[in-house]
């Protein structure tokens, strides 16, 4: 009967052609390089082309080695060179700029210091002058000499009133209302304004009209 030989259950599957080439049977692996990757495609893999150097490959590569680290320790000694002349350099500055900061007074006392001799002056013949009208023209011309002197060294003074408000180089300390003045406008100056090359290093105090 048919369940007398087990055997002929099922039928026996053909074994792999390739598995037959090894004398092995395939297995259902559908990856066949998972097992050894050097097998994946079917190929064996081969020694990188090259081999051990030569004495002449060695010399060249010792020569080359030997040129490049002479390379880097000159550019290693240049480095340490500019390093050192950038700090003396830093430090030559700095003297130069304090030195600098030190006189920076030096053309405003040039400038000053003939005021200061004719203000002595005057002073001097004040205390023996009998008319006021003489002592009082020495100083005038003592204050010209000391704005000149001023403008010499790009100090002006702001514009006198009356002018326009410009907050920019008035500071308002009083409020005038009359109403036949326009509105800000300033009509008198309190204590007078400078500016140093344009800047205004003090503003003037002012009256400003206000409706």
């Amino acid at each position: 009967m048919w369940y007398d030989n087990p055997e002929d259950e099922a039928p026996k599957s053909a074994p792999h052609p390739q598995a037959q080439e090894h004398g092995k049977v395939a297995t259902n692996n559908p990856f066949p390089g998972s097992q050894d990757p050097t097998k994946a495609f079917g190929e064996e893999v081969e020694d990188l082309p090259g081999g051990e150097a030569t004495g002449d490959e060695l010399t060249a590569l010792r020569a080359k080695l030997k040129e490049l680290d002479e390379k880097a320790n000159l550019n290693y000694d240049r480095y340490l060179r500019a390093l050192a002349e950038l700090e003396n350099y830093k430090k030559r500055v700095g003297r130069e700029r304090a030195e600098l900061m030190r006189y920076a007074g030096e053309d405003l006392l040039l400038e000053i210091l003939p005021v200061l001799d004719n203000l002595e002056r005057t002073l001097a013949h004040a205390a023996e002058a009998t008319e006021v009208k003489k002592i009082t023209e020495g100083v005038e011309l003592i204050h010209r000499q000391f704005v000149t002197a001023l403008e010499k060294l790009g100090i002006t003074r702001i514009a006198e009133a009356p002018c326009a408000f410009n907050p920019a180089i008035h500071q308002a300390l009083q409020r005038v209302e009359d109403k036949s003045i326009p509105d800000d406008t300033v009509v008198e100056i309190l204590q007078k304004g400078y500016t140093l090359n344009g800047k205004v290093v003090r503003p003037a105090m002012v009256k400003v009209a206000k409706h």
